[in-house]
């Protein structure tokens, strides 16, 4: 910040000469006396000095907020010296629209200290985590005799910004909620250890590090030359296992911004994970883009698990460029979870959207999971697709939602194909139905 004079009181001072020097060289003295007023009123002018010592406070360093809802952001203002002008702004994410109040105010600060409360709010239109860049000040002198300061407060807010979890309590028919697929058997690979010995076997990424059996470690590496760490495994009981499979590939941003089909998604996936950890399943998530796996986090129980997902689709991102997709990348998600697929009989959910040039990517993943999966009664709902369509999504005007009803027949082929592979396949048109009633009628006739 500077404290330069502006070109104003030059404009004065060349008046002052030009006059002065008319009244000296014509010897007239009221040029000379009226030559003074510019030079007093700079003098004068002069004599206060603009706001300074300017602090901008946010009343929350920290903000959590749902989509479609309002978030209130506060902050306070203090000016304890100078006089003039104060003008402060504060810059909400993009896309994000204004509600209530203003962002942007312009203050007169006097000559007493001025503590102003400024308050606002947006309507949070799309998630993600968010940190609003420092707000910025200026200020100007009271006669704009100097140049404008400018500065930004130094404590920015972060906005969390989550997608409010479908409830499937509001079916209240506990007949109808029983049609929602749970896993089937009640023994699974995952669960509290009791103290029975099940057997040695080779260390998975997720295990605890104090399960590794050193000894046997030990035995291995001098007989086969090799470092593979060896784990105790005992019986577990048994909880029910669900795994969420999430595309996050370029199929996944049909529609606009704020609402295309991967936000319908991310939302489908963590109201799924809500449900069935609130019925005592262990839940896995992993989000898979057009090459294989980008993210994993083993199955595991209660709120903390709830979080850790949440957590994780709050701040997932699409990917924005289109790439080929690779017949193996649902088939690749899959193997890297296959440790704690193996001998269980996990219900799998693929949230993706079907086309023409994935839908081979999510036959393979299907057969994949069958592979690892043991062999239970109809298998096929234990391994569930959920389609999004996107072209509906996408579609604005009466044509485009006719056209998107001919692209969607046009997939019905491929979804057969699909559930030949041994998976049940549910549409879901966001825009007109919601997940918990698409799973209690789309399952009977899938």
């Amino acid at each position: 910040m500077t404290n330069l004079l502006s070109r104003i009181p030059l404009k004065f001072f060349s008046a002052f000469l030009t006059l002065f020097s008319a009244g000296v060289s014509l010897g007239n003295l009221i040029l000379i006396y009226v030559s003074l007023v510019p030079l007093f009123i700079i003098i004068f002018a002069l004599a206060f000095d603009q706001p300074r010592g300017i602090t901008v406070n946010r009343v929350e360093r920290e903000l959590t907020s749902y989509v479609g809802e309002d978030a209130a952001i506060s902050f306070q203002v203090e000016v304890p010296d100078g006089v003039g002008l104060v003008t402060v702004a504060d810059t909400p994410p993009q896309y994000f629209e204004l509600v209530e109040g203003n962002n942007f105010r312009v203050l007169w600060k006097g000559l007493k200290r001025k503590v102003v409360d400024v308050s606002y709010k947006v309507k949070c239109t799309k998630r993600g985590i968010y940190s609003l860049s420092p707000i910025k000040w200026e200020t100007r002198h009271p006669f704009f005799l100097k140049q404008t300061k400018i500065g930004f407060s130094e404590e920015p807010l972060k906005l969390i910004v989550k997608h409010r979890p479908f409830s499937v309590k509001r079916v209240r028919s506990a007949k109808t909620l029983s049609k929602i697929p749970l896993p089937l058997g009640s023994s699974a690979k995952m669960g509290i250890t009791t103290t029975d010995f099940r057997e040695i076997r080779d260390y998975l990424p997720g295990d605890p590090y104090r399960s590794i059996n050193w000894k046997a470690t030990a035995r291995h590496a001098l007989h086969y030359k090799t470092w593979l760490p060896k784990v105790n495994e005992f019986e577990r009981e048994g909880k029910k296992v669900v795994w969420i499979f999430l595309d996050k590939s370029a199929n996944m941003i049909l529609g606009p911004v704020t609402k295309n089909s991967f936000e319908y998604a991310v939302q489908a996936a963590a109201g799924l994970a809500r449900f069935y950890l609130e019925r005592d399943c262990r839940v896995g998530f992993c989000v898979y883009n057009s090459v294989g796996a980008e993210k994993i986090i083993f199955p595991d129980a209660g709120g903390r698990q709830y979080y850790k997902i949440v957590r994780e689709l709050t701040g997932l991102e699409a990917e924005t460029e289109e790439r080929a997709f690779a017949v193996s990348s649902l088939r690749n998600a899959v193997r890297e979870c296959r440790g704690h697929l193996m001998g269980s009989s996990p219900l799998s959910i693929i949230i993706t959207t079907i086309l023409p040039k994935n839908f081979e990517a999510v036959i393979e993943g299907v057969k994949e999971i069958r592979k690892y999966a043991a062999r239970v009664r109809s298998r096929s709902r234990q391994i569930i697709i959920i389609h999004v369509m996107g072209y509906h999504i996408a579609a604005r005007e009466n044509h485009e939602e006719a056209a998107a009803s001919i692209m969607e027949l046009r997939n019905q082929s491929i979804i057969r194909e699909v559930r030949r592979a041994g998976a049940s396949v549910v549409s879901w048109n966001s825009l007109r139905q919601s997940l918990p009633k698409l799973l209690l009628a789309g399952l009977r006739s899938s």
